[in-house]
């Protein structure tokens, strides 16, 4: 078995004791920390440490590959990565493919990136960050729900805002929103006027009526798709997508506390979210469900598991994160950098997140804003706007 044996929390001094300049060589650093750190398979009384089989050099990183007997867990990769990173005092990637890969990058990961910086893509693609590799973005035709992760004040409801921002700049005519958020309507009921923005809920009572919408909508075109013989909307002439942002999610938990009819509200809710989750992506629905406490009851089976783009910021644990993201690391995280997250797909990538507040978000699709009438839930749906 690999070993990691007594493997504190990185500090100052550690860094000062190998040093940056410890070997001129930095494989030769990386092995006096396997040796400190006790990164190794036990033989006996003999310890076998991975042996550097190449060292590939260019202009923007040092590669260096080595063989192992067995394969490291993947805490161990996510806690050497914040040790090499700390000691080497430069940007860090630790990963096995076959092979333990350690990526020692010459240039910095940003630690703020402005939204006005984000370039043009073609198609429903949204920004997730940038780093040494460059911009990174997600294609919701490609990979239809997303969840999003984090500690309070970390950017998780920026990133949400990114999105709806991104989105109504390049589809003003065919993105549409039904926005939950259950922070009392404070983060996003100043864009209920925007054309692009159906309803907003700050409530269950209130989610659960839109989210009875959204699903009279479903089945509404699922008969549609039926008739015409489609499976997918990509491959339809329908231009809109619906777009169910939830804020906190966590809201939507029943609990053995609550009265009878509040855990009947939350368990309508939590299972029309995993209709959509399982249904809404081909019928041109697509679910971003953000909560700042991922645990197995907020992050269900349905959602997580048809959530192929996980994205998270800081988080306090690594229960969290390993529910979060299938993956150890967002609880090492820097706690001084806001915006900084990780995201997955088939594998795990470090970004810093755009930043971007309410000044420039109304600068860019306030000019969309038009006058709406209030109309109270009912359960005709006459106020919803079917998509297409």
């Amino acid at each position: 078995m690999w070993e990691l044996m007594a493997i504190p929390i990185v500090t100052s001094a550690a860094a000062l004791w190998f040093g940056k300049n410890t070997s001129s060589e930095e494989h030769q650093t990386v092995q006096r920390i396997f040796e400190q750190y006790h990164i190794c398979i036990k033989e006996g009384k003999n310890n076998r440490y991975p042996q550097l089989v190449r060292e590939c050099k260019s202009t923007k990183q040092i590669k260096l590959i080595y063989r192992t007997s067995l394969a490291l867990e993947e805490k161990i990769l996510r806690t050497l990565q914040q040790i090499l990173s700390v000691t080497l005092d430069q940007e860090v990637n630790v990963s096995f493919k076959k092979w333990l890969i350690i990526e020692i990058s010459k240039s910095k990961m940003p630690s703020y990136v402005a939204y006005q910086d984000v370039p043009y893509r073609k198609g429903w693609v949204v920004p997730l960050g940038k780093n040494r590799q460059g911009w990174h973005f997600h294609h919701f035709d490609h990979t239809p729900h997303t969840t999003i992760s984090g500690t309070t004040r970390f950017g998780k409801t920026v990133m949400m805002k990114v999105m709806m921002t991104y989105l109504i700049e390049h589809h003003p005519r065919d993105a549409q929103f039904i926005i939950i958020d259950l922070k009392g309507g404070l983060e996003f009921d100043r864009y209920k006027n925007l054309q692009q923005v159906k309803r907003i809920a700050s409530n269950p009572i209130e989610a659960l009526y839109a989210l009875k919408q959204v699903q009279k909508d479903m089945n509404e075109r699922m008969a549609l798709f039926k008739r015409q013989g489609w499976s997918n909307i990509v491959d339809t002439p329908l231009s809109q997508r619906l777009f169910v942002l939830i804020d906190e999610a966590a809201q939507l938990t029943p609990e053995k506390f609550m009265e009878k009819e509040e855990k009947k509200t939350l368990t309508q809710c939590q299972s029309i979210l995993s209709e959509i989750a399982r249904l809404g992506g081909a019928l041109g629905v697509r679910l971003v469900y953000g909560t700042q406490y991922p645990t197995s009851n907020v992050l269900n089976g349905s959602i997580k598991q048809n959530a192929d783009l996980k994205i998270s910021f800081r988080l306090g644990s690594d229960y969290a994160s390993k529910v979060a993201l299938d993956a150890y690391g967002a609880e090492t995280l820097p706690s001084d950098i806001k915006g900084r997250a990780l995201i997955k797909t088939h594998e795990v990538k470090e970004v810093q997140v755009p930043y971007l507040n309410h000044e420039e978000i109304w600068k860019r699709i306030g000019g969309y804003e038009i006058a709406k009438q209030t109309v109270m839930p009912n359960e005709t749906g006459e106020d919803y706007v079917h998509l297409g």
